[in-house]
């Protein structure tokens, strides 16, 4: 039986200060939808290089392909709400190396997460 993928999502805005009660807002509201479709998610604090401190990330658990199917519908639906928004996904492929894709309001197109897809598809073994 495939195990799950673990998915780390990092929101972005070029419209709002991070610590701003309506950016916050968005994120929770990410994170509920997230929740609601895709399956477990969490927070972790991450280091992030060149700023003191950690940056709260989010881990969405991905079990299945239409666990996947469903988190990409919910970044796109996010994305397409504000156009200076931003999602960095990150994740580890099969042989162990890190991938990331990051997607702004801007250039969402199927495309934009065929490589999310591939490499989550790979490691759920195939067609999850």
């Amino acid at each position: 039986m495939a195990m799950g993928v673990e998915v780390t999502i990092e929101p972005g805005t070029g419209r709002f200060d991070p610590s701003d009660q309506r950016w916050l807002d968005q994120v929770a509201a990410l994170h509920a939808a997230l929740a609601e479709e895709a399956g477990k998610v969490s927070r972790r604090a991450a280091p992030k290089p060149g700023r003191k401190g950690a940056v709260d990330a989010v881990v969405v658990a991905l079990g299945s392909s239409g666990a996947l199917t469903a988190a990409v519908s919910c970044f796109k639906a996010w994305l397409a709400r504000d156009k200076t928004r931003t999602l960095t996904v990150t994740w580890t492929d099969q042989a162990g190396a890190e991938k990331v894709v990051k997607v702004s309001g801007n250039n969402i197109d199927q495309a934009s997460f065929q490589a999310l897809a591939e490499g989550v598809r790979n490691r759920l073994g195939g067609d999850g």
